[in-house]
């Protein structure tokens, strides 16, 4: 180690011996404060933390321009630029608290200041030092709210990118909601695994989702962790919404080129399922309990299927485990709910799908779920609301069709009920598990019609 100190820059092109030089005397003067009184092992890992912490992406945000009306109000440019700093966190606490099933991807964070309490100062401002004597500058962003038409608008700027954001169309007194519009922007550039599990998180409409991520493939830069991660989440929305064939193809093809991550195995066994595969679905799910003891979501893969079986006590005893894990996991709420509801006990199934909504407004499942419920206790019109609301956040969504035809046929409105049958037989193959149900609801249809004529 001495002798590479001595001559560490023989082959270097002068900015990388510049570099390297920098580094040296800045790891010299951190010695020569602190090596009399703290163990070399410890400097060495306050080193590997500061090496750390100097690749850990910086966003500073400048003042943001405020148009004369907004700043006769006391709205100054730094206001809203803490305002804005603020939303950009609070973009990311909605993905780093998300509950619904995930691939194994983990999300960077914000890493504490830790302080070095000898020398007073934190790893942080180390990491500082650091980046400016090695020329690293933060990712820093700023821009302007603009008066258009008496409404404003928001322009976002991030260095190196340029315009990140353009977003109008908000009422004078909107200002925070303008700013929590243009936050998640940052994050596409900066960290775009976050922004892609934004996009999952928070548009809600299926449909919506992966025309955004599909948007994302295309765009430049996307590392190879972060484009796994975007494809992962479309194969998700497509098992959200019940398109066990599309799923499988994204999840087949993931768990391929990645043969040791449980949770792409998960997604393809999820898939399997959808499409009545259940022995192959199965198979996948413990596969990935093997690679991932832990995982807490398995158990609800494998209660879907003991369920599916109609061995409802076993599947009951099955997702209990998984919720010991994680209580307020949305997912397994709502499957719990499911086998309640198939045990008799549908005013514990309601109460738990509506516990689950609160966690994940958007699932179409539980929105599902939650209009069946209502139509087991006659309660038509809320049934036909949670229909109708399953369809919108899902509409390529086979049950959700299905569910919301039953809701109609039951009411005695057999035109509406027609229509819902047909929309959901064309979105494609019915998939064995729905078979029973499409020729219930045809003999029905038909036999009203018969009963009219």
């Amino acid at each position: 180690m001495h002798e590479q100190q001595q001559n560490p820059t023989a082959e270097k092109p002068a900015g990388q011996r510049h570099q390297v030089s920098a580094l040296m005397r800045l790891w010299a003067g951190f010695q020569s404060a602190l090596f009399a009184v703290v163990p070399a092992e410890i400097l060495l890992l306050l080193m590997a933390l500061v090496v750390r912490e100097i690749h850990q992406d910086t966003i500073e945000v400048a003042p943001i321009q405020v148009p004369a009306r907004l700043a006769e109000t006391g709205l100054t440019a730094e206001v809203v630029a803490l305002r804005l700093l603020d939303q950009i966190a609070a973009a990311e606490r909605v993905v780093t608290s998300e509950r619904v099933v995930r691939p194994n991807v983990e999300l960077v964070g914000q890493k504490p200041d830790f302080n070095v309490p000898i020398a007073g100062i934190s790893l942080r401002a180390l990491a500082d030092i650091a980046r400016n004597l090695l020329g690293i500058a933060p990712r820093r962003v700023s821009g302007e709210i603009i008066l258009d038409e008496d409404k404003l608008k928001l322009r976002l700027r991030l260095a190196g990118h340029g315009q990140i954001a353009d977003i109008g169309g908000f009422a004078l007194n909107d200002v925070d909601a303008l700013l929590t519009a243009g936050a998640p922007e940052v994050w596409r550039f900066v960290f775009p695994k976050l922004y892609a599990w934004h996009l999952a998180q928070t548009l809600g409409v299926e449909t919506q989702v992966r025309e955004r991520l599909t948007r994302m493939l295309l765009l430049d830069g996307l590392d190879q962790d972060a484009e796994r991660t975007v494809r992962a989440l479309i194969g998700r929305s497509f098992l959200r919404s019940g398109h066990g064939d599309a799923a499988y193809r994204i999840f087949a093809t993931l768990a391929a080129s990645n043969p040791q991550d449980g949770g792409f195995i998960y997604g393809r066994g999820r898939a399997q399922f959808l499409q009545g595969r259940l022995d192959e679905a199965m198979q996948d799910y413990m596969r990935a309990r093997q690679l991932d003891p832990a995982a807490f979501w398995i158990h609800t893969g494998i209660a879907q299927v003991i369920r599916e079986r109609g061995d409802y006590a076993k599947a009951l005893e099955e997702i209990e485990k998984g919720l010991s894990s994680r209580a307020d996991d949305p997912t397994a709420m709502t499957e719990k709910a499911e086998i309640l509801l198939r045990l008799g006990r549908s005013g514990e199934a309601l109460k738990l799908v509506q516990d689950a909504l609160v966690y994940d407004p958007f699932s179409p499942a539980a929105h599902l779920l939650l209009g069946k419920l209502h139509l087991a206790q006659y309660e038509t019109q809320a049934a036909l609301a949670s229909m109708t609301e399953a369809t919108r956040r899902a509409p390529s969504s086979m049950d959700a069709h299905m569910g919301r035809a039953e809701a109609f046929l039951f009411i005695g409105r057999t035109t509406e009920a027609e229509a819902s049958l047909n929309q959901a037989l064309s979105i494609g193959l019915v998939p064995p598990r729905l078979e029973g149900q499409v020729a219930r609801l045809r003999r029905a249809v038909g036999e009203i019609h018969s009963t009219v004529n």
